[in-house]
């Protein structure tokens, strides 16, 4: 199996008098890190293989959350057919022999449905004589040529390179012309206990209810997008270091998934417990308004969900119980609409809202309103 070595240099600035050649190559020597790769051309029906038994790992809680259709399975099956180049899929070596897809999770998902009988072809134009057909329904010839002829190269990033190096490698990975964002690299890069309590979290009931998440959460821009599990993540990262914060906020918080990527059980179960109870209080506390902006000069709410009021009222409503914030939810609302005609607090959510000063502005506005009105 062929592999690759890509290094990945810092750019070093010094000065003449600061050291020896021989020290700057020492020093890059010691800054340089490794990815590692391997490229294989797969029969589809061994990747069909390595998906149905679990050698590659498809789960729906990993990458994005969309799915082809039938239609566009179809397509694909046909692009196979007529040799039609297939962009290459990108997997993960998470254990020597296991897998987890990077880029090409719908083109997996079409060839196992395809190989196991699940996929009834249709939409055809070229193979249009095996529309409503499923892979058992085509002449043994066709089978036989579909199982061995067409291939999909793979590359794979081997378990030894770099754990800080992957997120930057995943970031230029494009499915379909459509670059991952942040929040699907992460998940893809960092499996593990943390990964999987916020999966779970920005699922639940609780929290789809505070970001307008409803039933039918495959449209929603929200859920599609993994924002959801951004925020979870987003809190997460800062709620035992708000003085810390500075400014890096993508930085930061893929950071904190590399640290914590194999979070112990113990802190999983608090870490749960803690979020839970925080989200508790936000919606005692403001109700269907979390997270959104009231507009004074139109007196009414924007939907929209805010990152910055996200902040300011997870991590103002950390030190409340639900029960001390439900009775005085109007008076809460009342004042908080009162804020947003407030410059400084303004000023904390519209401009450089990713600023340290900002970020700890709007927490601390946010909270000592909620401590007046408690009567704390």
């Amino acid at each position: 199996m062929p592999q690759n070595k890509y290094k990945i240099d810092y750019e070093v600035s010094m000065n003449d008098d600061e050291g020896s050649d021989d020290d700057t190559v020492k020093f890059w020597e010691k800054k340089q890190r490794e990815l590692v790769t391997s490229v294989v051309d797969y029969s589809l029906k061994s990747l069909a293989e390595l998906v149905i038994s679990a050698d590659i790992n498809l789960s729906p809680a990993y990458q994005r959350r969309e799915r082809w259709d039938n239609s566009k399975k179809s397509k694909l099956i046909e692009s196979f057919l007529m040799n039609v180049p297939v962009p290459p899929i990108f997997l993960n070596e998470d254990q020597y022999g296991k897998y987890s897809v990077i880029d090409g999770k719908q083109r997996l998902i079409a060839i196992s449905d395809f190989f196991r009988g699940d996929l009834v072809l249709e939409g055809l134009e070229i193979f249009s004589d095996i529309n409503n057909m499923t892979f058992d329904d085509l002449p043994l010839e066709l089978q036989n040529v579909i199982k061995t002829r067409p291939t999909l190269r793979a590359i794979i990033i081997l378990r030894q390179s770099d754990e800080t190096l992957k997120f930057e490698v995943f970031q230029r990975l494009n499915t379909g012309g459509v670059t991952l964002n942040a929040q699907e690299i992460r998940n893809s890069a960092y499996p593990g206990p943390l990964n999987d309590l916020i999966l779970e979290l920005s699922e639940s009931d609780e929290f789809h209810r505070l970001l307008g998440v409803r039933k039918n959460k495959e449209i929603s821009a929200i859920y599609k997008e993994m924002k959801d599990a951004e925020f979870v993540l987003r809190y997460f990262t800062f709620k035992d270091n708000l003085q810390g914060f500075t400014g890096k906020m993508n930085h930061n918080m893929t950071r904190y998934m590399i640290d914590n990527q194999k979070m112990s059980l113990a802190n999983i179960k608090k870490a749960k417990t803690d979020f839970l109870h925080t989200i508790e209080a936000v919606e005692a506390a403001f109700g269907d308004h979390a997270f959104r902006r009231w507009v004074p000069e139109k007196d009414k709410w924007n939907n929209k969900i805010l990152a910055a009021l996200f902040d300011a009222e997870m991590f103002a409503c950390r030190g409340f119980s639900a029960e001390e914030l439900r009775p005085k939810q109007k008076e809460i609302i009342e004042n908080m609409k009162a804020l947003f005609s407030d410059e400084k607090f303004r000023k904390s959510i519209d401009a450089g809202t990713n600023a340290p000063g900002s970020f700890r502005e709007r927490i601390k506005i946010v909270k000592e309103m909620l401590d007046q009105t408690v009567g704390r």
